[in-house]
């Protein structure tokens, strides 16, 4: 088998060969570069144009998919925090255990306010922790901020960000369900 064909790959090479030599050297350039385009054209269309079609629909897709993202994360913490706060007392726990593992265990205190409402005042508090978490958690638990009234409160050169000192008044968020 491998004599037969090593036969027919040397039968072509000759004949390809002698058909070469016969070629002017004008007809050989224009063989030569007809042979490089039909190359470039074949490289774009079997490895970059497919893999650029891809690129565009992945940048069109991927916004999509994050906003899509985003949206189920606030449904799952909000049906988990539905389902876990159910009174105001399970609120208040679930708030203050939000607040201390942001870190701000004994800088704030919480006080529920009548009807729905929550005011948090904190006490030196690490201002990127009070800023996370007021930017994340009030979302997730049914909880939008309405007045905010903090001031930098003893800088200190191990915390660049400084300390806050203040007060958040927190209200239930519009269409939110009351607590029972």
């Amino acid at each position: 088998m491998n004599k037969r064909v090593t036969a027919t790959y040397q039968r072509l090479h000759g004949q390809f060969r002698g058909v070469w030599i016969g070629l002017a050297p004008r007809e050989k350039r224009l063989l030569g570069g007809g042979t490089a385009v039909l190359a470039g054209m074949l490289v774009w269309l079997l490895l970059i144009a497919p893999a650029l079609k891809q690129i565009e629909y992945w940048q069109v897709e991927t916004p999509k998919l994050r906003t899509q993202a985003d949206t189920l994360q606030v449904l799952l913490q909000g049906v988990a925090m539905g389902a876990a706060v159910g009174t105001g007392q399970d609120l208040q726990a679930a708030l203050r255990q939000s607040l201390d593992s942001s870190g701000l265990q004994g800088l704030y205190q919480l006080q529920a306010l009548e009807p729905g409402g929550w005011r948090l005042t904190f006490d030196k508090a690490p201002a990127d922790a009070v800023v996370s978490w007021l930017v994340a958690n009030p979302r997730a638990f049914f909880l939008e901020v309405s007045e905010a009234r903090l001031q930098r409160a003893g800088d200190v050169v191990e915390n660049p960000a400084g300390h806050l000192s203040g007060t958040v008044r927190m209200d239930q968020a519009p269409g939110a369900k009351e607590a029972s």
